[in-house]
């Protein structure tokens, strides 16, 4: 009788030698059982075979107990021991899964697919730098044998978030099977995550020119022209490889970033949609959706996508976060936005912006110390965050003179982005003292920065006066359709306000200070002067003027 207990390493007398083994462990861990290659008369074949057919069907613990018989028979059976480690790692025995596997390497030293099925176990179990030593020791002992280095590069790039060793290492391959297709795709992908499109682009188009029905290729050529900003034409390579494959799920997602990137925001939604269902267990289609939905300000939507995106994926950070932030900006259940604020801090406590959420909600919560001590864990995970360090600066200030902001990740499909700004309702108050009201004109200048910082288009927009007349006698209306347009492109834009100063002059605040605005593609530095005035109980900007 089999009997499931963990059973020591197998090691090999000296001097015994072993049969030629071809076991195919390339698809052990995901499921597919290794084909037994080896003599039929075998007494553990029919074990073998009938924990194969189990392992097929997912009845994971009859196939245990089909491997383990087999095992009996035949203690020496590689196949039983890798088949044993398929069986037990599918229902989560993961310590006697590496046992097996382990006892297979034994009986099998060098063996270069059984090398490989122990770093696909290690990968699955997330003992990521062991599988990338396993990966090295294969290569290292079967230096030409090419899946070895395709698996060790997909661990450097998905797992390990090392790109250039991906690349190195599919440079080699590339160099030494120059019509190997695959190898070109993944060196495309590898240089498209280290930052390297140029070389990433011919690379691809390399592929696609020697397989033109590859529809990964002109994806993977329409994911570097997202992240170029060239929105055209990646669109294109979308709809090639989406006619080339009609439901491509990961070209139907970026199909619809692409749209979203073009200002097409109806089209990109339904894109979304339409990536949820080819996707039912991604969150991020829901994460896109919501996000373009925020852009839209279309916010009762937003949240409704950012719930959805929940169901699926409920320990999701982003998810959390980004809902978390949309609550907080509509005022709404402060209670669950800061159980989501801390749920997503505690799911990915490195994020920095994940912080900033939380920091504002617990002032939201009138929580000041705790916000005081979220900025601060943001600073130490991003010391030089100009926004965290405001925030922080922010927190000392009395509540009455303050305004709250809290952060969201921007739409970016290959990396987190820096994380968008909400500005908490202005505090109205009876006239002030000149120093009061220069206080209060300081927290505004500030929530002001941010909006804009955010691209929060409403909110930039609501600390202009009605009677603000912009420069260079364009109407108010041309103005603010200008300004949202603006605000509405791709990409991140950093403002800063370098020491204000602000004058008080009756029922006028000046503030005078220099502005630092860098885009991706423009930056400037001007010494800007905003006029404030009362107006419905709040202060807003009257005239704007460059000095």
């Amino acid at each position: 009788m089999y009997r499931t207990r963990l059973l020591p390493v197998l090691t090999l007398s000296a001097g015994l030698a072993m049969p030629a083994l071809t076991v195919r462990a390339d698809a052990l861990i995901s499921g597919t059982p290794p084909t037994l290659t080896s003599q039929p008369s075998r007494p553990d074949q029919d074990g073998i075979v009938r924990g194969q057919a189990a392992l097929r069907m997912k009845h994971f613990d009859q196939a245990e107990r089909a491997f383990g018989e087999a095992y009996e028979l035949n203690p020496r059976s590689v196949e039983a021991m890798l088949g044993l480690a398929a069986a037990t790692q599918a229902q989560g025995k993961t310590r006697l899964a590496r046992d097996w596997m382990s006892s297979a390497v034994a009986m099998a030293p060098g063996q270069a697919n059984v090398l490989q099925a122990q770093a696909r176990l290690l990968t699955e179990q997330g003992l990521l730098p062991e599988a990338e030593r396993s990966y090295q020791a294969a290569i290292a002992s079967h230096p030409g044998l090419v899946p070895l280095k395709l698996d060790l590069a997909t661990l450097y790039l998905e797992k390990l978030g090392k790109p250039g060793q991906a690349v190195d290492l599919l440079r080699e391959v590339v160099r030494q099977n120059p019509e190997m297709v695959a190898a070109q795709l993944g060196l495309g992908m590898a240089l498209s995550a280290d930052g390297r499109f140029d070389e990433a682009g011919r690379a691809l188009e390399d592929a696609a020119r020697r397989d033109p029905g590859n529809a990964a290729a002109h994806h993977a050529l329409g994911v570097v022209s997202l992240k170029q900003g060239q929105a055209e034409r990646a669109l294109a390579s979308f709809d090639k490889a989406l006619s080339l494959r009609k439901d491509f799920p990961n070209a139907v997602l970026a199909r619809a970033d692409a749209l979203q990137m073009l200002g097409r925001h109806e089209q990109a939604i339904e894109g979304y949609r339409r990536a949820a269902t080819l996707l039912p267990q991604s969150a991020l289609p829901h994460l896109q959706r919501g996000r373009a939905l925020e852009r839209m300000e279309k916010l009762a939507e937003a949240e409704a996508a950012y719930r959805e995106g929940l169901k699926v994926a409920p320990n999701d950070p982003r998810l959390s976060n980004n809902l978390a932030y949309l609550l907080a900006n509509r005022r709404l259940r402060l209670d669950e936005a800061l159980s989501l604020a801390r749920q997503a801090v505690a799911r990915d406590p490195r994020r920095a912006a994940y912080y900033d959420t939380l920091g504002v909600v617990l002032q939201l919560n009138g929580d000041e110390a705790g916000a005081r001590q979220a900025f601060e864990k943001g600073l130490t995970l991003e010391p030089a965050n100009g926004t965290l360090r405001q925030r922080l600066a922010q927190a000392a200030v009395p509540t009455a003179i303050k305004t709250s902001t809290a952060q969201a990740p921007a739409a970016a499909p290959s990396r987190p982005a820096p994380v968008a700004a909400v500005a908490a309702p202005p505090v109205a108050q009876a006239a002030a003292p000149a120093a009061d009201a220069g206080k209060l004109v300081a927290g505004r200048l500030e929530a002001w920065r941010l909006a804009w910082e955010a691209k929060d288009s409403g909110r930039y927009l609501s600390f202009y006066a009605g009677a603000f007349e912009p420069a260079g006698n364009k109407s108010r209306a041309a103005w603010e359709s200008d300004r949202r347009a603006k605000l509405a492109k791709k990409g991140d834009i950093k403002v800063q306000v370098g020491a204000p100063s602000v004058k008080v002059d009756g029922e006028v605040v000046r503030v005078s200070f220099e502005q630092r605005y860098q885009s991706g593609n423009y930056s400037d530095v001007v010494q800007k002067q905003l006029e404030w005035v009362k107006e419905g109980g709040d202060w807003k900007i009257r005239r704007e003027a460059q000095l």
